[in-house]
């Protein structure tokens, strides 16, 4: 049975490279955050699941921040339906209790029982931070080196794109998909104090700010069924440890779902995985919904007001 010792030691047989954190017991993503453990943005949260027939059982590693719910997860892996697993079949299955959940629990899995799932967001970021077995103690090891141990163990490992949208960068092509969501938002657009036009937005996607190159820009799109969302990140802007948002949009009719929260997390996990320390932005004075939204992430007032011919343009800020 493999607990902290046994996890830790296993890890010096394997000569895997990690960084070693002893701390407090934490049960929560949020006790683990306040708790300070290093590396938060590559911590993970891991879900204990099993289908309605209590003959799959899945062990699904996703970042800590990232909402899936467990519907689109078993449209993912083509599941029956999708439910938590008992407490007992964590301890009898896996060798451990709730608040110690990790893929490494896996080691324990003598029958094999139980697939462990990695969304494609950690193998992204290519390293991780995980409980050996016991939530008083992290570790940081590539992500490449604990997926080839668990399989070198018999463990069957599968990386899932859980990701709700697919992302990608936005193109000429997109132009009438991105007019259409621009004008399912005209109250953004009275304060903008200028309509959307196919010829605006193709400048849009090239526009940058004084000194930057077009390879520091991605005009991004989020696809589910059509374009839900778009957000505009210059990176390297407006100094090379920080990253500038010039624009996120959510489609008009999918206000509310929590589709921009969901995509600015997601790129703000991404850009702090980058190495970026900071991310600035501004909203326009007057846009209430926008200043709640950002303040809720953590963005704060940074600098004077800055008018321009159309607005007043508030500058915004957060460390990541």
């Amino acid at each position: 049975m493999f607990g902290k010792v046994e996890t830790i030691t296993l890890l010096d047989q394997a000569g895997i490279t990690y960084e070693l954190y002893e701390h407090e017991a934490v049960f929560t993503v949020e006790q683990a955050h306040a708790a300070g453990i290093p590396h938060q943005e590559l911590g993970a949260k891991n879900l204990f699941l099993r289908d309605d027939k209590h003959r799959a059982y899945y062990l699904v590693c996703l970042p800590d921040e990232k909402d899936v719910s467990l519907q689109e997860i078993q449209g993912h892996l083509g599941s029956r339906r999708l439910s938590f697993a008992s407490e007992k079949d964590l301890c009898s299955m896996l060798g451990l209790v709730p608040g110690s959940v990790t893929p490494l629990g896996a080691l324990n899995d003598a029958e094999r029982r139980v697939e462990v799932v990695i969304d494609q967001e950690l193998v992204d970021a290519g390293r991780v931070t995980v409980h050996p077995c016991d939530n008083t103690a992290t570790v940081l090891l590539a992500m490449k080196d604990l997926i080839g141990l668990l399989r070198e163990h018999g463990c069957t490992v599968r990386v899932v794109d859980l990701s709700p949208f697919a992302r990608r960068r936005l193109t000429d092509e997109d132009l009438p998909a991105l007019l259409d969501l621009c004008e399912s938002n005209p109250a953004y657009y009275e304060l903008y104090g200028e309509r959307p036009t196919l010829e605006n937005l193709a400048q849009a996607l090239r526009e940058l700010p004084p000194g930057c190159d077009a390879d520091q820009k991605e005009f991004l799109g989020f696809f589910e069924e059509g374009l839900v969302a778009v957000m505009d990140v210059i990176r390297g802007y407006p100094d090379e440890r920080a990253a500038y948002v010039g624009l996120l949009m959510v489609d008009g009719a999918r206000h509310g779902h929590g589709i921009g929260t969901q995509v600015a997390r997601a790129e703000l996990r991404r850009l702090q995985v980058e190495g970026f320390s900071r991310v600035r932005l501004a909203y326009i004075q007057g846009n209430e919904p926008a200043r709640h939204f950002w303040t809720s992430l953590g963005f704060e007032p940074a600098g004077a007001p800055v008018s321009t011919p159309h607005y007043v343009a508030v500058p915004m800020e957060r460390a990541i």
